[in-house]
């Protein structure tokens, strides 16, 4: 089992999506052990893993133990989403669950997911989200992007934008760009998803990349 465990971790992380299918092709349990390869690979940043492992029979909206879903991860990981490679994963979700990442997306300050999350014209923005308990809407509004949700065209939108309450991005994932203050956090975020990211927030290998934001401020 361990062997098996590290393998898929392997496969993950250097991203072998050839690899990946032949081992789902020899018997790999796509939910093994509670689902927690394919919210790897969104965090990780591999779509195409992703994709496949759903095609095998996947559950994307299983949670992990801290309450995080496949595209919560996936928009956490900042990767690909300068791309349509997320397309499929977004397919599958639900109105509330394109709000729970949108959520993540806005708070994240990962615009080009929010751009594909709200392109996808289902991103119900009108009911609470596991991340704070408030609605988009009102989410973008404290974070003073509402004007995101109303544009009309995707060309008229922002390549970044700040949250109201500011701080070092160091602060919480180790990087410089500039981010929501800790009780900020805390007084917002739902107990289960507060402990993903306080967990995360340690990790350097769970953190999204540098790249993505640093892309959007300098653009």
């Amino acid at each position: 089992m361990e062997n098996k465990t590290s393998k898929i971790k392997c496969l993950i992380y250097t991203k072998q999506e050839e690899e990946f299918v032949q081992l789902l092709r020899s018997g790999l349990d796509p939910n093994f052990e509670g689902g927690w390869p394919i919210r790897l690979a969104a965090r990780y940043g591999c779509p195409a893993i992703v994709e496949t492992l759903i095609q095998f029979g996947a559950n994307p909206h299983l949670l992990s133990e801290s309450g995080a879903s496949t595209l919560q991860l996936a928009v956490f990981s900042g990767e690909q989403w300068d791309t349509d490679k997320w397309k499929f994963l977004l397919s599958c979700c639900d109105s509330s669950q394109l709000a729970d990442g949108a959520a993540v997306a806005v708070i994240f300050n990962n615009v080009l997911a929010l751009k594909k999350i709200l392109d996808t014209g289902r991103c119900n923005t009108n009911i609470p989200t596991t991340l704070t308990g408030k609605t988009l809407e009102l989410l973008a509004k404290g974070y003073k992007v509402t004007h995101m949700l109303t544009s009309s065209t995707i060309e008229s939108y922002p390549d970044s934008f700040s949250a109201a309450p500011r701080m070092s991005r160091r602060s919480v994932h180790g990087n410089t760009s500039a981010t929501l203050s800790p009780r900020h956090v805390e007084r917002n975020l739902s107990p289960s998803v507060a402990r993903f990211f306080h967990q995360t927030a340690g990790q350097t290998s769970l953190s999204p990349t540098r790249r993505t934001f640093e892309s959007t401020h300098s653009q």
